[in-house]
C-alpha cells in the first residue's frame, strides 16, 4: 500500500481517497484472510458434499482435498520459484551501480513481494479448507465405524446410493409435478432394477403421509424424508443386483478391486 501511495501527479481527491485507505488497510487486509478461499465450510459442507450416504460424501471429501492438495502443489512450486527470483535481483541490486537500474530492481523486488504475499493468503485458504474437510472425512469414518475406507466398501455402498438418489430426485421431481414422478427418473428406476409404477406407489404413499401431517397441523421435519430415503433403500437393498445377473453380468468383481 505504501507503494500506491507513492504513486505522483494525483489530483488532491485521489490523494486524500488513498491516504484513507491507507488508515484502514491493514484492516481490511487482516479482515480479507477469512475469505482467502474459494467456499465456505457451510457450502463445502452443505452444498458440495450433498450425497445420501456416508461413503459417497467420503468419496466427494477425498476428491475436494486430492483438487486442493494438486493446487497447493503447484502454489509452493510457483512461491519457491518467485523466491529464487527475488534473492538473484537482491545479490544483483548489491552490485549494481546506475540509479535507474537500481530503481528498476527495486521495484521488481516489491513486485515478487507482494505477489507471494497474495499468494501465501490464498495458500492458508486452500490449507483451512482441507483441514475443515479432513476433520469431516474423519467423522464419516468414525460413524461407519471403520478406521479406513477400500474400493470394496465403495463398490458395495453404490447401489444403496443410487436407491437413495432415484428416490431422492423422484420426491422433488412429484413435488412439481402434482405428485407424478418425471421420464427421467423412471429411466433411472429401470436402470436400477426398480419397477416404475411401484416407485410411484412409493412416492405417493410418502407424499400422503406428509400431506395428513400438515393437514393435523403438524409441521414436517427435514428428517421425515431423509428417515424414508433409509427405509426405502432398506426396502429395495439388492435391486440392482438381481436386475445386473439377470442381464448375465457380475455386480461386483472383488478380484478388481484396490487392496
Amino acid at each position: 500500500m505504501n507503494e500506491i501511495m507513492s504513486i505522483e501527479n494525483l489530483p488532491v481527491k485521489y490523494q486524500t481517497m488513498l491516504s484513507r485507505i491507507s488508515d484502514r488497510f491493514l484492516i481490511i487486509e487482516r479482515d480479507a484472510r477469512n475469505f482467502n478461499k474459494t467456499q465456505s465450510q457451510f457450502m463445502n459442507h452443505v452444498m458440495t458434499v450433498s450425497q445420501p450416504t456416508a461413503l459417497r460424501s467420503m468419496r466427494q471429501i477425498l476428491a475436494e482435498i486430492k483438487r486442493k492438495k494438486e493446487a497447493l502443489d503447484e502454489a509452493y512450486f510457483k512461491l519457491r520459484k518467485k523466491k529464487v527470483k527475488q534473492k538473484k535481483k537482491k545479490r544483483l541490486l548489491e552490485t549494481t551501480t546506475d540509479p535507474l537500474d537500481r530503481e528498476m530492481l527495486e521495484i521488481e523486488i516489491a513486485e515478487i513481494d507482494s505477489r507471494i504475499a497474495t499468494t501465501m493468503g490464498y495458500v492458508e485458504g486452500a490449507i483451512r479448507s482441507i483441514s475443515s474437510y479432513m476433520a469431516q472425512y474423519d467423522n464419516l469414518l468414525e460413524q461407519i465405524g471403520k478406521d479406513e475406507l477400500t474400493e470394496e466398501d465403495f463398490e458395495k455402498d453404490e447401489e444403496r446410493y443410487h436407491i437413495m438418489t432415484a428416490f431422492t430426485q423422484a420426491l422433488i421431481a412429484a413435488r412439481a409435478r402434482g405428485g407424478m414422478i418425471d421420464e427421467g427418473n423412471y429411466i433411472y428406476f429401470h436402470q436400477i432394477g426398480i419397477n416404475g409404477t411401484m416407485a410411484q406407489c412409493e412416492i405417493t404413499s410418502y407424499l400422503s403421509n406428509e400431506g395428513r401431517m400438515v393437514a393435523e397441523g403438524n409441521a414436517v421435519p427435514h428428517d421425515n424424508v431423509t428417515r424414508w430415503l433409509d427405509d426405502i433403500a432398506d426396502k429395495y437393498k439388492g435391486c440392482a443386483e438381481a436386475f445386473t445377473k439377470a442381464r448375465g453380468l457380475k455386480l461386483l468383481d472383488t478380484n478388481s478391486c484396490h487392496k
